[in-house]
């Protein structure tokens, strides 16, 4: 993979993010919103309803950075974050001593987060390609989701996903910024079974969603 960042609609700009004690120099798209514009982005739209999501440095990913990165499971877990985007939710668990497999269905965002990993000097992190609806055969300690919950043609093929990689005493956390989805997504991971626990911006325990409000929702298997 190279480090060089490549040609795109709106060009780059470097961001500086307070994570867990560190200052994470985050490349990103300066222009998100260009990208809709973009003759190819338009072709492929038109032919697979495909919308550029990963240019993005979402509000919710902030906020779930930092509970990330003081994060009470032990150091050195094996840590899967999907839907990536530019990755710095991944890296705050490279922060705090975790094994990191940043995880998109767009290799331009798997690339986009490795590099700005090692661009930071972290190492123990790797990429992959990953459909949702198609998980591999291998698990992990954690699994990482911010802002993935926004359409409900998605629940499902999430808590698949959590259901054949997640090891039977890991975490799921799935941070969202108080989207009316959140409400049926904690309802759906219920009737699949899993002990839910939601959680504020300053990860204080919390009962209910809230419009407008982050919520950071945990996902435990009950046996």
């Amino acid at each position: 993979m190279t480090t060089e960042l490549p040609p795109i609609p709106g060009g780059w700009t470097v961001e500086d993010v307070a994570v867990g004690g560190r200052t994470l120099h985050v490349a990103r798209p300066a222009d998100p919103d260009a990208f809709l514009d973009d003759p190819a982005t338009i072709a492929e739209n038109q032919s697979s309803d495909y919308m550029p999501y990963w240019p993005y440095l979402w509000p919710a990913a902030y906020t779930m950075a930092r509970l990330v990165a003081r994060a009470d499971w032990p150091a050195d877990r094996s840590v899967l974050e999907i839907g990536s985007g530019i990755g710095l939710v991944g890296m705050a668990a490279l922060v705090r001593g975790d094994r990191v497999t940043f995880s998109d269905n767009r290799t331009e965002a798997v690339e986009l987060s490795l590099r700005n990993a090692l661009q930071n000097g972290f190492t123990r992190c790797r990429g992959m390609l990953l459909d949702w609806f198609d998980p591999p055969p291998e698990t992990c300690d954690v699994i990482l989701g911010s802002e993935v919950i926004y359409e409900r043609k998605y629940h499902r093929p999430i808590l698949d996903l959590v259901a054949a990689m997640l090891r039977p005493d890991g975490c799921c956390w799935i941070g969202d910024a108080g989207r009316h989805q959140a409400h049926e997504f904690t309802a759906d991971a219920l009737r699949r079974g899993y002990r839910v626990s939601l959680f504020d911006a300053d990860g204080r325990s919390t009962a209910d969603h809230e419009p407008g409000a982050f919520r950071l929702i945990e996902l435990r298997r009950t046996a």
